[in-house]
Order: C-alpha cells, then structure tokens, then sequence
C-alpha cells in the first residue's frame, strides 16, 4: 500500500488520556496530534462522520495552567492498530478556541514529536 502522509510520523514521548466528555468512557490515549486534530489509540470502534465533544488530560508541567481541554471533534478516519484489539481514531477539530490553539502547541512542543526533518506536523491529513 502506498504511503500517503506527507510528513514522516512523530510519536509522542508521554500520552495523554483521551475521554468522552458526555460520558466520561475512556476513549484511549493521546498518539499524535496537530492543530487540526489528534490521533488515538483505542479499543473503541467509533463510527466515521460521529460528532462529540472529548477531554483531553494535560501533562503536569509548569506549562499548563489546566488538567485538561474540552473540544469538540469528530471522527474522519478509522483503522486497525499493528496490535488487533485496538483502533487508530483521526479526529478534526471543530471547535479549537484561540485559547487553546497555543496550548496544543505547546504540547506538540512539549510532548517532542520525533520527525527526520524536524518539521511540525501542520494538518490531520499528516496523519493519514
């Protein structure tokens, strides 16, 4: 199959956990994210199109001032780990604040992607 990411693929050094707002069922964890959206891993199988809104626990470091962010997603792709039990969910933003925008840098920032070229990922079709 013909790799189609435009960027090489970082891996985040720590993961955060990943739930459903509504519901607080645990989605999975944090694998790579950009501006545009995040990657999880998950047992789940959610369906593609479905609109909600996830938390999103932050790192305790100084750079945070909150334990977490609410934002409102959805899913745009679904596909099966390397390991069979669990899914990689690409979510899209919908609703980023401008007060959030900087701290998702800072945490693709903190977090320290590991990417060849040093370059940030700059949209969640990077992901795919």
């Amino acid at each position: 199959m013909e790799e189609r990411r435009k960027l090489p693929r970082k891996y985040l050094m720590v993961y955060s956990s990943i739930y459903e707002q509504n519901t607080g069922k645990m989605l999975g964890y944090l694998c790579d994210l950009t501006l545009d959206g995040l990657m999880v891993i998950s047992k789940e199988n959610l369906e593609i199109g479905k609109e909600t809104e996830i938390r999103i626990d932050l790192p305790e470091i100084s750079a945070f001032k909150e334990s977490y962010l609410k934002i409102k997603v959805h899913v745009i792709w679904i596909k099966p780990d390397l390991d069979p039990r669990l899914n990689n969910i690409g979510f899209q933003f919908l609703e980023l604040s401008e007060e959030q925008k900087p701290i998702i840098a800072q945490m693709i920032d903190s977090y320290e992607f590991r990417r060849e070229d040093g370059s940030p990922l700059t949209s969640i079709n990077d992901l795919n």
